[in-house]
Formats: C-alpha cells, structure tokens, sequence
C-alpha cells in the first residue's frame, strides 16, 4: 500500500518526468471496455450504420492522492458514400495525475468489407498527444529550487494506430496497436536537460458473443480484453447477464482481471440510452475501499442519410 502511495505522489511523479527519461507503459483502461471499444481499435465501428456517441469516466484508487481520473467521449457513424461501408469517428481523451495532464484527440476512418458470413472492418486512427506538466502549483521544500519547474510546461506530438474487427452474426473479435509511430514528447528544460516522454506501441485484443438463453428476453454476454506493451499486460475477462424487452434493457456483470482485480457493474438502457456503473476491487493489496469508480453513458440514434425512412438496427453488442 506503502508503495503505491509514492507512485501517485508528486515527488514520485517529477522524478519520472523531469530527471528521468520516462517511457509510458500502457494506455488509461476502462472498466466498461466493450462500450468504449472504440477507444482502443479505431476499426471498432459500423456496426450498425448508427450514430453512436459514449462517453465514459474512470476515477482509479479512490481515496489516494493525486490518484489517476481519466475521461473519455467519442462519436462514431457510418458515412453516405460507398454503400455505407465507410465511417468515420472522433474522440477526446483526457487524464490527470497529480500534476500532469494528458491529452488526445483522436480521428478515426474504417472500412468495411464482406467476408463470408460476416464482415471486416479495417482501420486507421490519426491524432493528436500533449503531455502537460503545471509546476505553478509545486510544493518544493527549496523556494525557486532550479531543479524543478515554475511554471506550465507543455509538449505535443502526432500519434498513429490501426486495427481491425470481424463481426459474424452473434460474435465479434477485434485486435488494434496504439502509438505505432512510438510518439516522443518533449516538454521544457530544467538545469539544461529537456523532460522527455517516449510513448510505447500498445496492442490490444478485443472479442465477445452474445448467447441465448431458453428465455429469449434473458442472454449471457462473455467477452475480454488483452493489452500489452510486451514489457506489460494486462487481461480481463467479463461476463454479463442481460434482460431485455421492447427498447428497455437491464444487466449485471462481473470482470476478473488476474493479479490485478475484481469488478462488479450494473446498467441499464431506456430507448436509446445506456447507463453503466462499475466498480473495481484491486487484489495486489490496495484495500476493497481503495478502488475505481467508472461511469459510462452511451446513446445511440438511426441516421437517415438517404431519406427512406428509419430502419431497425440494432447494435451487436446489446442484443
């Protein structure tokens, strides 16, 4: 417990960023990572030829300071040209911890093509990263130590990932690499040395299903997430049980991820909105009342680019 408190405290945090060359080891995760899956593979889109826009929030070890809050919103549609196989979305991610802000804005383009009984999206994300570090509001035992910042501290950088995702009937898999371009951030200069941020490439790997039961308003839906740096990684496997009736949906789940965690979520959809809560319970010693809080609202809407009157559709991932 000990340790990770000086992980998330600020003297830890300078240390990393303005003595050390720092490489960032994995991307902010989300508890309600198949709602969001577009944040991790920008091929994860078109399901549906709908507009889908979630946003979610990811407040991590409650009680701790200077502890990690993350938030994410993005959109994502099909485009009217080429037989709706095109779509295009776009997403803001930031998150702060202690004294460092980090931003991204990300565009993504997919391609959809048919294969078999399913089908493939192919995808490329573009953007943009900034790394921010507010030394205004440093509180150094030495005033005016020259060793450490004054002031704001900013530096920006392109990022670049890919993915793909195969979709056939009632089951999905996706697998995307984030930072393909190994994005180098450089942000101000104390005693003569610049602060140096090296992003490494992520890759992750997403799939699910949806069952069946006997009761065709009940369904059970496994699916998981595996994310690595290949120094790092990280795997949860999530189960959910789910009732629906006409457009109003209910479930509870559950997400284990070994060595790391155990997690407990409830949500729920009226028409076309989707709320979902989650928390999460660390094993490796953080404590039950040490966790994460994530928030997740979801909505989703036909869109009529070709004026012949709205079509049923329903998303894979909620039927």
């Amino acid at each position: 417990m000990n340790m990770m408190k000086r992980l998330v405290s600020v003297s830890v945090s300078l240390c990393l960023a303005f003595i050390l060359k720092v490489q960032a080891q994995i991307d902010a995760h989300f508890t309600h990572f198949r709602e969001v899956e577009n944040f991790y593979n920008p091929a994860a889109m078109n399901r549906d030829n709908r507009l889908n826009v979630t946003g979610s929030i990811a407040m991590q070890m409650a009680g701790y300071t200077n502890a990690p809050v993350s938030m994410y919103i993005g959109a994502n549609t099909a485009i009217p040209f080429g037989r709706l196989r095109n779509s295009v979305g776009v997403g803001l991610f930031n998150e702060t911890i202690g004294l460092f802000t980090n931003r991204r804005l990300l565009l993504d383009y997919a391609y959809k093509i048919g294969i078999g009984k399913g089908w493939m999206n192919v995808g490329l994300q573009g953007g943009v990263m900034s790394q921010e570090f507010n030394g205004g509001k440093l509180k150094a035992e030495t005033q005016n130590d020259p060793a450490f910042p004054s002031g704001q501290e900013r530096g920006t950088t392109g990022d670049l990932g890919v993915g793909i995702l195969y979709v056939r009937g009632e089951w999905w898999m996706g697998a995307s690499a984030q930072h393909i371009n190994f994005p180098h951030v450089e942000f101000g200069k104390t005693e003569g040395k610049t602060a140096v941020m090296d992003i490494k490439p992520t890759l992750y790997l997403t799939g699910g299903c949806n069952i069946g039961l006997r009761n065709p308003l009940l369904q059970v839906q496994p699916c998981f997430l595996v994310e690595s740096d290949l120094d790092f990684y990280r795997v949860d496997l999530s189960v959910r049980c789910s009732y629906q009736f006409d457009s109003t949906l209910l479930y509870i789940g559950t997400t284990y991820s070994p060595g790391t965690s155990f997690t407990a979520m409830i949500g729920g959809k009226v028409m076309d909105v989707l709320v979902g809560y989650a928390y999460e319970f660390y094993t490796n010693g953080l404590g039950a009342l040490n966790g994460s809080h994530d928030l997740m609202v979801s909505w989703q809407t036909d869109v009529d680019f070709f004026k012949k009157g709205k079509n049923a559709h329903k998303s894979v991932r909620y039927l």
